[in-house]
């Protein structure tokens, strides 16, 4: 009985324990994507691919010959 108590408090802990490092895979990184500088259909194509349809740019930050763009994916 004592033995079975035991594996239970152990497989407990470590279902505990893995929950635990699911939980901060679930928050919601920031969504952006990079394309090439002028380049809008790029923006558009890889912003329709990354938010599966429609989407909104929320703030462009230019890196040397590349765009940095954050959306706002709608579903």
């Amino acid at each position: 009985m004592i033995h079975k108590q035991k594996i239970f408090k152990i497989l407990f802990l470590c279902t505990s324990l893995n929950f635990l490092q699911i939980l901060p895979g679930c928050s919601r990184e920031p969504q952006y994507i990079i394309f090439k500088t002028g380049e809008r259909d790029q923006l558009q194509e890889r912003a329709i691919k990354y938010c599966y349809g429609d989407f909104k740019v929320l703030e462009e930050e230019e890196l040397g010959p590349y765009t940095r763009a954050h959306l706002e994916c709608k579903e």
